[in-house]
């Protein structure tokens, strides 16, 4: 089933304006399934994306009032130009000056077509995801409680939840997280040049080397990176190995684990320790740094790693996933070999992944 929305063009207050002194502008949006993804996971049904809806998440996403002393917001981490992940940053800064969170952060893309978000699967819809950076101690260390109290005092939220709502008094928990939604589930990255080469489009015409890169990439990534959002949406441990500073870093077993009390040398021992969701390679050659804790800075050290010829090496941990172990001529071999030609190859297709029309996108960008 195709979920479309059509294209609505309505008068929008643009943010930063008093009660008093509302400019407008013509704005569109409109989401629409691209032809070579699979279906969305997002629930239309229970919070069905609108102009309207999209134009106040989007407002609540750039808007420092989301945080502790409003001094940050979404946007500090999640920017557009690098597919909304934070640019040269391995650990972000949050509102505490020198207090870096735990994990990289990740592109805000395709989300409407994911089946859970984070690096560790914590949350299972993208309704609640925010809740978690909003309320993080090491990232906006903030409270639901206060941010609506925060919205409800502004000159200009008021009427726009009540817009978007169509009830007085709109602003709450429930809807400050729907608008948010809104804005991110229709944030859909659909128009690489591998996209319009798929899809046989203007535009997306690969030189031989390209060519050759998406055999390669077809035989040595895509059982892991697979499908149209390239990634399998597994968790897995992929060899990166523990990082000494993060020691209290357990990756999924944090949240598998049927003991919330568990020590760190207790999930230790869980099949699942150290696994990570394997992320959409989308706009990879924008979004470094790599890995859960960005712990390698370019693309072309990710395929090093992987060949397990340069540092950082593979880290043989119990459950390292098979796909990453191979036996050649009686010898363990870990990772993936790949010939420097290979890895140029390889690289060249990667960069048709990234959507400079998405990233370029105005409707995604801080409103003026």
């Amino acid at each position: 089933m195709k979920y479309t929305l059509v294209i609505v063009t309505v008068w929008l207050m643009v943010s930063g304006c008093s009660e008093h002194e509302i400019d407008i502008e013509p704005f569109e949006i409109a989401f629409k399934q691209p032809e070579n993804f699979p279906e969305p996971t997002y629930n239309f049904k229970n919070n069905n994306i609108t102009t309207e809806g999209f134009v106040l998440g989007r407002k609540l996403f750039y808007d420092n009032k989301l945080s502790l002393n409003n001094s940050i917001s979404c946007a500090e981490c999640h920017n557009q130009s690098h597919a909304f992940t934070h640019h040269g940053h391995n650990l972000s800064e949050g509102v505490h000056a020198g207090v870096t969170g735990t994990r990289n952060s990740q592109p805000t893309q395709n989300l409407a077509f994911m089946k859970d978000f984070t690096w560790d699967g914590s949350k299972n819809q993208l309704f609640d995801q925010p809740l978690i950076p909003i309320t993080e101690k090491v990232e906006m260390d903030e409270t639901m409680k206060n941010v609506v109290a925060k919205l409800k005092a502004d000159a200009v939220y008021p009427e726009l939840f009540q817009k978007v709502f169509q009830k007085e008094d709109a602003i709450s928990s429930v809807n400050i997280l729907s608008a948010l939604e809104q804005f991110m589930g229709a944030m859909v990255s659909s128009n690489s040049k591998y996209d319009k080469y798929v899809r046989g489009e203007a535009g997306g015409t690969f030189t031989e080397l390209e060519k050759k890169g998406l055999v390669l990439f077809q035989q040595k990534c895509a059982t892991c990176h697979s499908g149209e959002l390239f990634t399998n949406q597994e968790y897995i441990n992929n060899g990166i190995g523990e990082n000494p500073a993060l020691p209290t870093e357990t990756g999924r077993a944090r949240i598998t684990s049927p003991n919330p009390f568990a020590t760190v040398e207790e999930l230790k021992q869980r099949d699942d320790y150290y696994q990570f969701k394997v992320p959409s390679l989308r706009n990879v050659k924008v979004t470094f740094p790599y890995m859960h804790d960005g712990r390698i800075v370019s693309l072309k050290m990710v395929l090093n790693f992987y060949d397990d010829d340069t540092f950082p090496k593979i880290t043989k941990m119990k459950n390292l996933d098979d796909r990453l172990i191979q036996t050649v001529n009686g010898k363990e071999i870990l990772g993936i070999p790949m010939t420097e030609e290979e890895k140029t190859a390889v690289l060249a297709f990667l960069e048709t992944l990234t959507d400079y029309e998405f990233i370029n996108d105005k409707r995604f960008a801080k409103p003026e």
